[in-house]
């Protein structure tokens, strides 16, 4: 797990047995936990300070396994803060930084565990309980950087990935059709040649995007994908360089550019009679 994307706090999340719907309020403030057929284990610092040896053989085993490290840009390194997140029915991880305070009034959100934006996300989509469309609705209302994981107890051997704006998600498929997702796709290049692994495509997945995964047969497969228009905050473009394209090579760089094109909320303006307008910037950021 490369930790140039977070050393605060970091995580991993496999199957364990068949999906189940979770009759009760999970439970996120424990280092090791198994829920409604998956485990999720985290803990502040870096990955390798929470990975164990023994953990291996039950991920060699899991069909499916989300994992993430974090830098704390919203919220403290507390176990309720560190992904993968439980959060309902979803259990999922976020590479970014959105604004939760429009998701909380657009969706009429409960007070979330903790303190991050990205509980506040996965409550707008746990809450909207669809695949499709709903998704699309929350995905759409999202303001900022997101790349996302996740998978819902409701509909099990379904892995969601979606990215909004500026945040890099790429997915490859090995020669034995399995596939990855990360935020850097060097990753993918660094951890198949660990494991002697061929990797057969690699792809930068465009802004504005949401895709489902089925994995019910065992290999996974792309059951479909929607586009909608990403929207970004005048930081995130500002940022971008910095936050988004970290340890990227000038090649992989270049690729994920191609396929950007979100749209950019002006900045605030001084007088808070006046809404912030929307435009689209020269580079398609």
């Amino acid at each position: 797990m490369a930790e140039e994307r977070g050393k605060d706090s970091a995580g991993l999340a496999f199957a364990t047995s068949a999906t189940k719907k979770l009759d009760r309020r999970p439970v996120t403030n424990r280092r090791d936990v198994t829920a409604g057929g998956w485990r999720i284990i985290k803990g502040p610092g870096r990955f390798r300070e929470v990975w164990k040896p023994a953990y291996r053989s039950s991920l060699d085993a899991a069909p499916v396994a989300l994992g993430h490290t974090r830098w704390k840009t919203q919220g403290g390194t507390t176990l309720v803060n560190s992904s993968p997140l439980q959060v309902g029915q979803l259990i999922g991880t976020h590479n970014g930084d959105v604004d939760a305070w429009p998701l909380r009034a657009e969706f009429d959100l409960q007070r979330p565990t903790g303190d991050t934006d990205t509980e506040v996300l996965y409550q707008a989509l746990d809450q909207a309980g669809g695949v499709i469309l709903p998704t699309l609705d929350v995905l759409k209302a999202t303001v900022g950087r997101a790349a996302l994981a996740w998978t819902d107890r409701r509909w099990p051997q379904l892995v969601m990935l979606a990215r909004t704006a500026v945040s890099p998600l790429s997915v490859a498929v090995d020669t034995d059709g399995n596939l990855y997702w990360a935020s850097n796709p060097l990753w993918f290049r660094k951890a198949a040649r660990a494991a002697d692994v061929t990797i057969a495509t690699i792809l930068m997945v465009p802004e504005g995007t949401l895709m489902m995964v089925d994995y019910s047969k065992g290999a996974p497969v792309l059951a479909g994908d929607r586009q909608f228009t990403a929207t970004a905050r005048a930081k995130d473009d500002r940022l971008a360089h910095l936050v988004a394209y970290r340890g990227f090579t000038i090649e992989d760089q270049a690729a994920d550019e191609e396929v950007c094109g979100h749209r950019t909320l002006r900045e605030p303006q001084r007088s808070r009679s006046v809404p912030p307008t929307l435009w689209l910037s020269p580079s398609g950021k």
